[in-house]
């Protein structure tokens, strides 16, 4: 083999090896812009509990919006570590993104039968408080939100530049998903954007 073949060659692997470490940076940096959003999913999940037994002196215990909070929080919960035990991968963000979303119905609906409860002591002023916590984790949720996207509409780019883009097909890298609401999905596909959280 020549010696231009060599040098090309050469170059050729570091390369690919350098655009396979940014690869791999990127999807790090996505990671872990990813973990405070978790922390407060599950957060908003407690305070959706919280705010069911709270709400049981003043709707009564078998009231369906309770019920219906109690079943949607734990569902977000099993999606948030479904999501977790599989690093993020595949549908896992799709799904939390859906169960989010209807935890955050549920939640709206026993708020709008708890309206004109909220005001006073006892059972009641616990509801407020927990209240003022849900909407301080909604604010959260939102710049959590926000930054996870950037993170991974980063690497989404980054996955599209060719030549990039062939490192990326030959090992296997994949649009991170996006969660609707901030950043618009990325180009391909697989990066459909989710509901809102």
């Amino acid at each position: 083999m020549s010696i231009p073949m060599l040098v090309l060659v050469a170059l050729l692997f570091f390369w690919i090896v350098g655009a396979t470490q940014r690869l791999k940076r990127l999807r790090a940096a996505a990671g872990a812009a990813y973990a405070p959003l978790a922390s407060h999913l599950r957060q908003r999940q407690a305070v959706a509990l919280a705010l069911a037994h709270a709400s049981r002196p003043l709707l009564g215990d078998e009231h369906a919006l309770i019920g219906r909070l109690v079943e949607t929080a734990q569902e977000a919960g099993r999606a948030t570590d479904a999501a977790q035990i599989r690093n993020m991968r595949g549908s896992s963000l799709h799904e939390i993104g859906e169960a989010e979303q209807t935890l955050g119905q549920a939640l709206d609906q026993l708020v709008s039968a708890l309206q004109d409860l909220t005001s006073g002591t006892g059972p009641v002023a616990a509801v407020t408080e927990l209240l003022r916590q849900r909407d301080t984790l909604q604010e959260q949720l939102g710049a959590d939100r926000h930054l996870y996207n950037h993170a991974a509409q980063t690497y989404n780019d980054a996955l599209h530049i060719f030549p990039t883009t062939l490192v990326a097909a030959l090992l296997r890298f994949r649009d991170a998903p996006l969660l609707a609401g901030a950043i618009a999905t990325a180009r391909t596909g697989s990066s459909r954007p989710m509901p809102m959280i």
